[in-house]
């Protein structure tokens, strides 16, 4: 079941998938089994493991990209990563922005959502909305021809 929550998305048809799961189960028991059937306990804990990572970082690099967007999921329980953050704060430069100019952006633009201010940005939804009001400016600024 684990297996299929992660590599269903690669659409593959049966031979292929199993060749691809036999691949990771020769890698993960370091070549002491060749199926799923032959793990040892502590390979397949090891596998697992493996696979809750991979599946916890997927969540999150679509929440990323995708959480706040219309048409896709709030995932409200997602909070916003370095990157993030340093991606909103290279926009708001890059527009001249300071803390002060950004805050009241952020009030004047997304208040009626709740958020008055960069303490309010607390999920990916919330800091994509700003993100994205904020790129949206940058290729306004970029499309107009220079003066």
């Amino acid at each position: 079941m684990l297996w299929r929550r992660w590599a269903g998305v690669l659409a593959l048809g049966h031979d292929a998938d199993q060749r691809l799961r036999h691949y990771y189960v020769e890698l993960f028991s370091e070549g002491r089994a060749k199926q799923t059937k032959e793990l040892t306990r502590a390979d397949a804990t090891r596998a697992i493991r493996w696979l809750n990572g991979l599946l916890r970082t997927a969540v999150r690099d679509q929440a990323a990209g995708t959480a706040g967007r219309r048409g896709f999921a709030e995932q409200r329980s997602i909070r916003p990563e370095a990157a993030a953050w340093r991606a909103l704060w290279g926009c708001a430069r890059a527009l001249g922005m300071n803390r002060y100019a950004l805050e009241h952006f952020i009030r004047n633009h997304y208040g009626r959502l709740g958020l008055g201010g960069l303490d309010d940005l607390r999920t990916m939804a919330d800091l994509n909305r700003v993100l994205w009001g904020l790129k949206a400016m940058l290729r306004r600024r970029a499309s107009r021809p220079a003066a």
